[in-house]
């Protein structure tokens, strides 16, 4: 396919189809191409080789692959390729099949993370109480009559300020007590209005509107791609537990605590974890942290 000023083989026919198969093997996408892009992709392919082998040729000529710069990244590169290799080589050691059951509770446990389309939950607003009585007279007047809910808050100022549009809650909601959020979210059916006592002093009587179920995509819709995510979480796991041996079998003994944060940085970050009183008590103590390594610095 390609030869040198004296006629020798640069690239012969052979050569160049074992490492096509290669390239195709290597990048299976390469094989739903058309057919008629085939030839395109084979005279790039081939374009490239001969590049490489002029290079090559040149950094003999020139002596270059004896340099110790040249012998160093060759070594560099070498450990990182059969690093690789070995990792490659180890991961195959943990593959495994997939049964129908293990995609269908991969799919059951873990839809909310991955197959979610819209997010649920509870349409409410509600009146904030100090006393349960208090609520359960407002309830007295509202019970089964959803409707008039908005009428008797917009009627009195004080429930008017103490009443907040929640819009929708779910289990991303935030911005909500949790015990609230939780009686919203048990809430069965709705319209309604109830009562949902968060402690002694809060209780809230809630308007439910609507209550809208989330929308997944489907597990047949889904059902290859669950494949390789349980098939790549129980080989994660095997893995781990097979790793885990090895150390202990080779009595494998890491110093994590030479990379442990320094003292003055533990006492920082302690102090932001408590919630200092004082702000600038922090601000002083990272200034005096700072001055201090600018001075190790310039010593240095």
């Amino acid at each position: 396919l390609a030869v040198w000023a004296d006629g020798t083989a640069l690239l012969t026919e052979k050569e160049f189809n074992e490492l096509f198969d290669a390239a195709i093997k290597e990048q299976p996408e390469l094989q739903g191409m058309a057919p008629s892009f085939m030839p395109i992709i084979k005279q790039n392919l081939l374009n490239s080789l001969v590049q490489y082998k002029i290079i090559a040729k040149y950094i003999e000529e020139k002596g270059l692959d004896k340099t110790k710069e040249y012998l160093e990244k060759l070594e560099q590169i070498s450990k990182a390729v059969k690093q690789k290799v070995n990792v490659d080589f180890f991961v195959k050691e943990f593959e495994s099949s997939v049964s129908e059951k293990e995609k269908k509770d991969y799919y059951d446990k873990n839809k909310d993370r991955f197959a979610l389309v819209a997010r649920g939950g509870v349409k409410a607003s509600g009146v904030k109480f100090d006393k349960e009585a208090d609520a359960q007279e407002f309830l007295g007047k509202v019970a089964g009559k959803v409707a008039e809910f908005d009428k008797l808050v917009k009627a009195d100022a004080k429930l008017t300020k103490a009443m907040q549009d929640f819009a929708y809650v779910n289990e991303d909601s935030r911005q909500i007590d949790q015990i609230l959020k939780n009686g919203i979210l048990s809430i069965a059916k709705a319209p309604v209005v109830t009562i949902i006592k968060v402690d002694d002093k809060n209780f809230w009587v809630v308007k439910a509107t609507e209550k809208k179920a989330s929308q997944y995509r489907s597990y047949e819709e889904l059902k290859d791609q669950l494949e390789n995510a349980v098939k790549q979480s129980k080989q994660g796991e095997a893995l781990m537990k097979k790793l885990t041996e090895l150390q202990q079998k080779y009595g494998v003994k890491v110093k994590e605590a030479i990379f442990a944060p320094a003292q003055d940085e533990k006492a920082m970050q302690a102090a932001l974890a408590e919630g200092s009183d004082s702000e600038d008590d922090a601000e002083q103590f990272a200034q005096d942290d700072s001055q201090e390594v600018e001075k190790t610095t310039k010593a240095a």
